[in-house]
């Protein structure tokens, strides 16, 4: 008759438990597939209102961008505002200016648009607009504003 020693039972048993256990351990988490799990900053941009009937004033577009870092409002940001193709300028005459975030993290710039005597139809304005960081990456949104001719 075969006879199982209880000193040869108990290192068994030893190793079946460790081997159930690691099956269920996972050392390291698997990344965000929707996003770069180091990026810290992210920004929104709109424009209130999108599209503008022109007329003989020129009517102003208000055009914001909210910074976050780490999801908490970032304030005292520098956003870059660049009207990259279109007509119509910023409220201080240029096609290119700066806005710093306020306490909520928004920075808001005035766009005007043309008048209507100088645009021929409908077209689209596109604005690049970018916050300033201090990494080696940085982001950039693009918008757009269409231009009714009135």
């Amino acid at each position: 008759m075969l006879r199982i020693r209880p000193v040869f039972v108990f290192p068994i048993a030893v190793l079946f438990l460790l081997a159930a256990a690691s099956c269920k351990r996972s050392a390291v988490e698997e990344p965000n597939p929707f996003g770069p799990a180091s990026f810290f900053m992210t920004f929104e941009v709109s424009a209130s209102p999108n599209v503008v009937y022109t007329s003989d004033v020129r009517q102003p577009v208000e055009i914001r961008a909210l910074v976050k870092y780490g999801g908490q409002p970032a304030a005292d940001q520098l956003v870059v505002f660049t009207v990259l193709d279109g007509p119509g300028e910023f409220d201080d005459y240029t096609r290119r200016t700066a806005a710093i975030t306020n306490q909520n993290g928004y920075a808001v710039v005035t766009y005007l648009s043309p008048l209507k005597s100088e645009i021929d139809g409908d077209q689209t304005v596109i604005f690049y607009i970018h916050p300033q960081t201090s990494s080696p990456y940085f982001a950039w949104k693009t918008i757009e504003i269409r231009l009714l001719k009135g």
